[in-house]
């Protein structure tokens, strides 16, 4: 079942000369990944995980950069608590983080200057492994990290549909979860999201629409402008994307009407959002 994105992400090791570990934080990528590719493998780090100062790496990378990851939305490079260097990309679906892909590794030559995002992690002076034998890192590599953001479009273009199979198939998801996992997923589209709900809860589109308000406490619409406020809003923030794009993007079919729901939701219109948040 892995076969395509592990051969996607051979292809890209085999072109960059790293190795390549993944960190899912929805399900079906741990479903559907070969076990290798959820842990670092990599010969250095299985070393140094070995010793006292490298149990905690995982939680590193899984708690601390999760933490501060949506500031590195079109990825970086990260130098971990045994000193070497490590680019990273996250896959998002809108404002949800699905995965970090992680590729190495390097180590820093003298004087070097980052020139890409750069972050670090559990910083380390007196790492419990020797480093010299990786190779260096160059500022022509900036081609490594545009890499991996092709290679995360091509996982999650894959991961997608499958997400959604493995969550909807679930019979003892509660329905107030389904609806919202549904809603997260196709709000750029309300038609469509409630042709779905009423699909897989075997009702009605206007007994549907009931049933929303009775299992989550808000109508239907609530929900959809909510999320699309949420992601808007994200958009605002993390990108320079103009306004019409963003509103285009979430669904809200006008610049006047996404406007209008901003101002509602949050007292302020999206420009003085963008203006503050920046």
């Amino acid at each position: 079942m892995f076969e395509l994105p592990e051969k996607a992400i051979k292809c890209f090791e085999k072109w960059s000369n790293t190795t390549v570990s993944v960190h899912g934080y929805s399900k079906e990528y741990d479903l559907i990944l070969d076990l290798k590719r959820t842990k670092h493998q990599h010969q250095f780090c299985m070393k140094f995980k070995t010793t006292n100062q490298g149990q905690h790496c995982r939680k590193i990378d899984m708690d601390e950069l999760a933490a501060v990851i949506s500031n590195y939305r079109n990825g970086g490079v990260k130098r971990c608590p045994a000193g070497v260097l490590e680019y990273f990309m996250p896959i998002f679906d809108g404002s949800s983080l699905q995965a970090i892909i992680f590729a190495g590794l390097r180590q820093a030559p003298k004087n070097w200057q980052p020139p890409i995002p750069y972050l670090e992690l559990g910083k380390n002076d007196n790492p419990a492994c020797n480093i010299s034998q990786l190779p260096d890192i160059s500022n022509e590599e900036e081609l490594v990290l545009e890499g991996l953001a092709q290679l995360a479009a091509r996982l999650k273009q894959f991961f997608d549909p499958i997400r959604d199979n493995v969550i909807l198939a679930e019979q003892d998801i509660p329905r107030d979860a389904l609806i919202q996992y549904i809603i997260c997923r196709h709000y750029q589209d309300s038609t469509e999201a409630l042709n779905i709900i009423s699909k897989h809860l075997s009702l009605s589109k206007s007994r549907t629409l009931h049933v929303i308000k009775e299992e989550t406490g808000k109508s239907f619409m609530d929900l959809i402008n909510t999320v699309r406020i949420n992601n808007a809003c994200f958009a605002l923030r993390s990108s320079l994307k103009p306004i019409h794009v963003i509103s285009e993007e979430n669904g809200f079919g006008n610049i006047s009407n996404f406007f209008r729901l901003f101002r509602k939701k949050l007292g302020i219109t999206p420009l003085t959002y963008r203006k503050i948040n920046s």
